[in-house]
């Protein structure tokens, strides 16, 4: 039990696919949008995965503390709720035409987070880890990202 796959049925012709792309890891939640066109799952380790029916990288959204047990696709698909114990989130729906952070180069990664919060890590000698957050002037949405 350790093992999981996501597969797509297509009810009338009966033929099976595997979206091998969401990992084999113990899947506890599956859900798609109305159209069908979107299929969100989440597991065991408390990540909730946002990808296209027809495969591709999905968007990770981590956060979760424990097993996410339930996935749910707003009915306008525009929002994604997750639900692990006692506590549920709301995510926006990923735009799944762009790519997913984590895929992203380092700089234009670093460059969208910026864009997003005003946290930076800065290095710091006097640091136990070497490193501190720094809190700045948030930048606001003068620049409105694209996802």
């Amino acid at each position: 039990l350790s093992d999981s796959r996501v597969v797509v049925l297509d009810l009338e012709s009966g033929h099976r696919r595997t979206i091998d792309t969401h990992g084999n890891r113990l899947t506890l939640a599956v859900a798609t949008d109305p159209a069908g066109e979107l299929v969100v799952t989440a597991d065991v380790t408390g990540v909730v995965r946002v990808g296209s029916a027809a495969g591709g990288e999905p968007h990770l959204l981590p956060g979760h503390q424990d097993s996410v047990r339930a996935v749910a696709v707003s009915p306008d698909g525009k929002w994604i709720a997750s639900a692990s114990g006692a506590e549920i989130r709301l995510w926006p729906t990923p735009d799944i035409a762009q790519p997913p952070f984590h895929t992203l180069p380092h700089d234009e990664l670093m460059a969208k987070l910026w864009a997003l919060t005003n946290l930076e890590v800065v290095e710091d000698a006097a640091s136990a880890t070497g490193y501190r957050v720094e809190i700045g002037p948030f930048p606001g949405w003068r620049d409105l990202p694209t996802w």
